[in-house]
């Protein structure tokens, strides 16, 4: 088998496997939902029946949240960073695990999840981010690794950004996690690639590019494709610097 073919072959499994996980999610997410309708609907009265369509919807959102959970548990504690071929055996877990964030991205409940700050909050963290509740983006950010995501307190990220934990560059995955210190702010449209590091307070303008492995210092302003510092903000005298250091790994 040629090594184009071999490269592609991940990527094709990933599809059925994203078919019928989100079948999955589904069917299961409906059980709770059909069976309180059921239930109601064959009280036989008025109040009963009217009921049972918000009680129906209520039962499909909770058992949205039940499935996603177990998903999470089963598949998205096996992550490693690290560089591997499309075949390899940390690629296909990346690549299933890259399924249920895309099953988000067609969801009816996204606009649910995406609009609420706390759906949001569990949402990511059940798929393993580590972000503090201050944490808010705007209109159709994405987040494509959130296991691989790690944002401080006041953190803004602005609409249509795009953050990404991973690069697959020919037949190889490089999964390396990105951090976002403390009052940082990624601007709409920018791009944030694998391994990262934003320091606390620092500003990535409109649209910029912040290629892999780039750490922007606490407190500068970046912008450009690709991003480069264009300026610093300018803070008060004696300003505390415990929080002026990018997050640590770990």
């Amino acid at each position: 088998m040629s090594r184009n073919n071999l490269s592609h072959m991940p990527i094709w499994i990933a599809d059925v496997f994203r078919l019928i996980a989100e079948l999955l999610l589904y069917a299961l997410s409906l059980v709770p939902a059909g069976a309180i309708f059921a239930w109601l609907w064959q009280r036989n009265t008025f109040p009963m029946r009217v009921l049972a369509f918000p009680a129906a919807y209520a039962g499909l959102v909770a058992g949205f949240w039940v499935v996603v959970a177990l998903y999470c548990i089963v598949f998205l504690r096996k992550i490693t960073p690290g560089t591997y071929k499309l075949t390899d055996a940390g690629a296909v877990r990346w690549i299933v695990s890259d399924s249920l964030v895309r099953i988000l991205q067609r969801s009816p409940l996204r606009g649910y999840i995406d609009g609420f700050g706390p759906p949001r909050y569990i949402f990511y963290r059940l798929m393993g981010a580590k972000i503090d509740a201050s944490f808010f983006f705007g209109w159709h950010t994405r987040i494509l690794d959130p296991w691989g995501i790690e944002v401080g307190r006041d953190v803004i990220i602005g609409s249509f950004a795009v953050i990404s934990a991973h690069a697959v560059e020919g037949d190889t995955v490089v999964l390396s996690p990105v951090k976002i210190g403390d009052g940082a702010t990624i601007g709409v449209r920018s791009l944030i690639l694998p391994g990262v590091k934003v320091g606390a307070g620092a500003i990535v303008g409109a649209g910029a590019v912040v290629t892999k492995n780039t750490a922007i210092p606490p407190g500068e302003i970046w912008a450009g494709v690709p991003a480069k510092k264009i300026g610093e903000i300018e803070r008060p005298s004696g300003a505390d610097a415990t929080n002026e250091t990018p997050p640590e790994d770990g």
